[in-house]
This record gives C-alpha cells, sequence and structure tokens, in this order.
C-alpha cells in the first residue's frame, strides 16, 4: 500500500490495537487449513460459547433464509461457509473487548454493523460480481472496528454516537474530529493486525474515501463500494452516499430505482 501518512498519524495518536482472543485465534488456525471442514471449525469454537451463540444467530437471520434452522456449531459453519463464519467470529472477538465502554453504543454499533453486513451482502448478490458477497460480508461487519479502537482512546467523545442510521456515520465522523484521528485508518489497522484478507483491509481503508477506493484493484474497489451500498440501504439517501452514487451505477450496475427495490425487499424480509 505504501507508506500511509494518515496511518502513521492514527499509529502515533497513541490507539491500543486489541488482540485477536482465542477462540478467533483457534478458528483462524483452523481455517488456514484447505483441508479443514465445518467440522474442524466447530472443533476449534467449541470452547467459546459467545462466538458459538454468534454464529446460530446470523445462521438463523432471514437474510440467508435456511431451509431448516441450525441448531449446533456445526450446522451453522455449514450453511454460512468459511467466510462467514470467519467474518461473525471476528466480530464477536472484537465486540468482547468493548468492557468499559457503554453497553447501548456498542450494542447500536454492532446491530448497525450486523445489519450493513446482511444488506451488503444481499447486495453483492444482485450484481454481476456474486462471488464477492461473502467477503464483502466480512469487510462490512469489520468496516466500523475502528470506532471502537478510537473510542477506547477517547470515551469521552462516546456522546456522539448516541445515534442510529445515517446519524450514525455523521457520530464516527464527529468522533474522527474530536479526537483528531481516523476511523477508517484504525478499523484497517485492526484488520490487518488480525490478518484479514488485503482486499478486506483496504475496503475498510477505504470505505469513506470513495477517491482512495477509485484508484485501488478492482476486488478491494468494487467491495468499498459494496460497503457504501450497505450503508445506503441501511440509512436511506445520506450525505454519505452521495460521492458513492456515480461509480456504484457505472461499476456495479446498481441505479437509484435498483437500490429502493433492493431496500423494500430487505424490509419486507426483515
Amino acid at each position: 500500500m505504501g507508506k500511509d501518512v494518515l496511518i502513521e498519524a492514527v499509529l502515533a495518536s497513541g490507539v491500543v490495537l486489541p488482540a485477536p482472543g482465542p477462540g478467533f485465534l483457534r478458528l483462524q488456525a483452523a481455517a488456514a487449513d484447505e483441508n479443514a471442514g465445518p467440522r474442524e471449525l466447530a472443533a476449534a469454537i467449541s470452547q467459546d460459547p459467545a462466538i458459538t451463540g454468534a454464529l446460530l444467530r446470523v445462521a438463523n437471520s432471514p437474510v440467508f433464509r435456511p431451509r431448516s434452522a441450525p441448531r449446533s456449531a456445526l450446522e451453522a459453519i455449514t450453511m454460512l461457509g468459511r467466510t462467514r463464519t470467519m467474518a461473525t467470529a471476528a466480530s464477536t472477538a472484537l465486540r468482547s473487548q468493548c468492557s468499559g465502554l457503554d453497553a447501548s453504543v456498542v450494542e447500536a454499533l454492532w446491530s448497525a454493523s450486523a445489519q450493513a453486513a446482511e444488506l451488503t451482502y444481499a447486495a453483492a448478490r444482485h450484481t454481476s460480481f456474486k462471488a464477492l458477497a461473502d467477503i464483502a460480508y466480512l469487510a462490512a461487519l469489520m468496516q466500523d472496528a475502528g470506532i471502537a479502537v478510537v473510542l477506547k482512546r477517547s470515551p469521552e467523545h462516546i456522546d456522539v454516537l448516541r445515534a442510529r442510521g445515517a446519524a450514525l456515520e455523521a457520530g464516527a465522523r464527529a468522533l474522527d474530529a474530536l479526537s483528531g484521528t481516523d476511523h477508517a485508518a484504525a478499523g484497517f489497522l485492526v484488520a490487518r493486525n488480525w490478518k484479514l484478507p488485503a482486499d478486506v483491509c483496504e475496503a475498510i481503508r477505504a470505505h469513506h474515501d470513495p477517491r482512495g477506493a477509485s484508484r485501488l484493484n478492482d476486488a478491494p474497489k468494487r467491495i468499498a463500494m459494496l460497503l457504501a451500498v450497505g450503508r445506503r440501504l441501511r440509512d436511506g439517501m445520506s450525505p454519505d452516499w452521495i460521492d458513492w452514487a456515480d461509480m456504484v451505477s457505472a461499476e456495479l450496475a446498481l441505479d437509484e430505482a435498483n437500490l429502493d427495490e433492493l431496500a423494500a425487499d430487505a424490509r419486507s424480509a426483515a
């Protein structure tokens, strides 16, 4: 990626990057073995009830429309697949490190991320880049990981995040301004530190920077655009969306009519 002045500034600002928990590390090690299947992945998280519970909740969510409700980690992993399993585990592991922060703000942040991830996944499935759906889901779940990192460093600014929907994005920008840091850059650092795929890391870095996203290689550029689409479907027509609209229409063939239809489908499925 080359030297990034903003990344260097975030590192110098005193933020502390969270370390992945043992359950996530065991799962990550198992997933690194191409011969490992759902049974091996389930065994890796068998002693982590938080990740197990999260996998079951995600696997039973309306967006994935399971034919029958998964009742075990093995069934959930079999249905979700490797990438979405890793996404859920990473998000759960990060959330567990938010102790000391206002629980209502943490819940709002993670609920918004989960909703954006489901909508990003659904949107990707409606484009010609369906192969990116799983990895876009991972990026969407983790795109605001940097907010938690910045809040741990500057908890005195937590009040700006007592909001939902589009106001959450405005709150994140206010947090950056008040704390003198950048949550997208911090999120990139978390993703890189946790050894998430490079395309995910780059998309997270650019998820509020359409001009920067346009300079990325095809996969991270399209993932960053899908993240913007997920937020558009979650929040409606917000200031965050305006600079992405033309790029998304040209690259992903999703215009406003398509997006309104996707948003309506999501509401009916909820």
